[in-house]
């Protein structure tokens, strides 16, 4: 006998927050036991259709019918804390989840529940995945997470579809569809780039041929109202036939325009890395016998480093001072006892969530005044060349996604001058989407710098081939 439903979706449209569409006549049914995992590129609607499903927020129109107990963890639910909570932010992210499995609502909603979680908390999280009986529904881009399920929602502006089959698969699935859209983005360039150039060449000609046809009027002289009346049919025909054409040519432009906005942000950076200059064997950043405390608690103690082309991936504990050592490296903190050196002007820092990228300035606005490209046309080629959607880079960079702030970061960086020589990343691949991750392991690999990550990504620390690894316990 098949499971009692516990949510039912029919005909559901949701708006972003500023009333953009972001689903259209959704219709769904999951019965306890199920599961599916919500997947799809930064800012597609994720969170949002999340909080519809759980009843924070109404749908545009359509019905949404929940049976049972729902319980929901939602992607910033454990960022609110009191200044004496020795909790990080993934023990906090931890206890959230364990209290959810223990509730064992009907439907349980997690959105991005692996953020923050280090190796032994993300394999807790799995193993509760496979064992708990509730109706799931969780939107991440983790793959250790994403690897448990079989059902994914894939979710586009475009439109949602369900995918059945494994987490590689998918994958691959993904990439066809997103080179697929580039290919028609080109094409769609191509057919509007011709359409404005005959657009003008029919101008010239037509101008030629008025200019033409007065002189030839003039040397016949008709009757001033004749002539008025043969050129005021012709305006209007020509006038109605140019507003056609603007308003085709328009629906072209605003046709791709729409295609470069679904696009996957990617940063193929290999077209614009910085050429690095001979290594000179002085380090960029050397720490001799650091200790850090949090508070009367020792973080980490007599730790002694040195950094120049080194490939360095940081590894464990939620709490053991992973983010801390990278603050004492590039300068930010003091440590506690020992010495810290750093050369600044070769260093390139994201910090976790690209907190330390949170300007008011857009990308544009940072590559025109830090120096890093000498005109408009530049910066227009770097973020051409970068693929970087054009409507994002002239955002505030404080209102891009982690995620988003993370690569546009990195495009920054790659065209600072001096150049950077080493680069020092926390928990990179957080809340970027599958190609956005796959885009970002593609670039790490191809760095010929210093590389210095720090992640429970363990995956990702593999796939970067990072020679040397530091564990904090």
């Amino acid at each position: 006998m098949s499971s009692p439903n516990v949510l039912e979706l029919r005909n559901v449209a949701i708006n972003a927050p500023g009333g953009r569409p972001l689903i259209r006549d959704l219709s769904l049914i999951l019965g306890r036991g199920e599961r599916v995992a919500l997947v799809g590129r930064n800012g597609v609607g994720k969170s949002t259709l999340i909080r519809t499903l759980a009843g924070l927020d109404a749908p545009a129109s359509g019905r949404v019918t929940r049976v049972g107990s729902q319980h929901l963890v939602a992607q910033h639910a454990d960022d609110i804390s009191s200044e004496s909570s020795p909790e990080s932010r993934g023990e906090r992210r931890s206890r959230l989840l364990q209290e959810a499995f223990r509730a064992e609502p009907d439907l349980l909603l997690l959105d991005e529940p692996s953020d923050g979680l280090d190796r032994v908390e993300l394999a807790t999280l799995v193993r509760h995945l496979s064992e708990t009986t509730s109706a799931l529904i969780v939107a991440s881009h983790d793959p250790e997470v994403l690897r448990s399920f079989r059902d994914f929602f894939v979710m586009t502006e475009s439109g949602c579809r369900l995918y059945r089959g494994d987490y590689d698969s998918l994958l691959a699935d993904l990439v066809a569809e997103n080179e697929a859209r580039e290919e028609q983005y080109v094409r769609k360039l191509n057919q509007l780039s011709s359409a404005e150039k005959k657009s003008r060449s029919d101008l010239q000609r037509r101008t030629r041929k008025k200019h033409l046809g007065r002189v030839r009027e003039v040397g016949r002289a008709p009757s001033r109202i004749k002539l008025n009346d043969k050129r005021s049919y012709a305006q209007e025909k020509q006038g109605k036939r140019a507003v056609r054409r603007e308003a085709r040519i328009k629906t072209e432009r605003d046709s791709a325009r729409a295609t470069r906005r679904s696009l996957p942000v990617s940063l193929p950076l290999e077209i614009a890395l910085p050429d690095l200059r001979p290594a000179t064997g002085r380090p960029v950043i050397k720490l001799e016998d650091v200790t850090a405390h949090a508070g009367d608690r020792i973080l980490f103690e007599n730790v002694s480093l040195s950094v120049e082309r080194d490939r360095l991936g940081v590894v464990g504990p939620n709490g053991s001072g992973k983010s801390t050592l990278l603050e004492i490296m590039v300068g930010e903190r003091d440590p506690k006892q020992g010495r810290a050196r750093q050369d600044l002007s070769r260093l390139g820092y994201v910090a976790q969530n690209s907190k330390n990228w949170c300007f008011e300035e857009s990308v544009f606005d940072v590559l025109m005044t830090g120096g890093c490209v000498d005109s408009p046309e530049t910066a227009i080629g770097c973020l051409r060349a970068h693929r970087f959607p054009l409507a994002l880079a002239s955002r505030p960079l404080a209102s891009l996604s982690p995620g988003e702030r993370v690569r546009a970061a990195l495009l920054c960086l790659s065209q600072r001058e001096p150049a950077v020589e080493v680069l020092l990343l926390d928990e990179p691949s957080d809340q970027l989407d599958i190609l956005g991750r796959a885009a970002l392991t593609r670039v790490l690999r191809q760095w010929s710098g210093g590389l210095v990550v720090v992640s429970h990504d363990e995956r990702l620390l593999d796939e970067l081939g990072l020679e040397r690894r530091l564990e904090l316990v």
